[in-house]
């Protein structure tokens, strides 16, 4: 993925990369926005809590977070609905069985969190206004503004 946005974002002065843990730390500057895809739901619950607190520190008053990533249901029966519907979106998408056995060896590293248990621990981490302005089943993108 970082070869495709140097490819993408060639040319631009105001672009620039760094390869780092975010668990350990985050660059020392302050960040308008910060926007993750689809990677804080591997982490264990106090790591989350952890990130969102330095994630809040490195903004401005204002500043924006925004995550889009994987969640599962506040209820159980509702997360069986939720896992059976995407394993059935993905058995029909076309990849192959071994593309297949790769994500089903991913999968075992999830660690997901509701919606709302998010919500709650970007709340404790300081940030005033939180909310999901997207939920499709697993899926969901949630602003916390400083």
């Amino acid at each position: 993925m970082l070869s495709v946005a140097k490819r993408r974002f060639q040319g631009l002065d105001n672009v620039s990369y760094r390869i780092s843990d975010y668990i350990k730390e985050l660059p020392e500057v302050q960040f308008d926005t910060v926007i993750s895809a689809l990677s804080i739901h591997h982490l264990e619950q106090s790591e989350k809590q952890s990130l969102f607190t330095k994630i809040y520190r490195s903004l401005p008053s204002g500043g924006m977070f925004v995550n889009y990533d994987q969640f599962c249901a506040v209820d159980t029966e509702l997360n069986k609905w939720y896992d059976s519907f995407w394993e059935g979106q993905l058995y029909n998408s076309g990849l192959t069985d071994k593309d297949i056995e790769l994500w089903q060896e991913r999968r075992k590293f999830d660690k997901e969190c509701s919606v709302e248990d998010e919500t709650e621990m970007l709340k404790n981490s300081g940030f005033g206004t939180v909310k999901c302005v997207y939920a499709y089943r697993k899926f969901a993108v949630i602003i916390a503004i400083k």
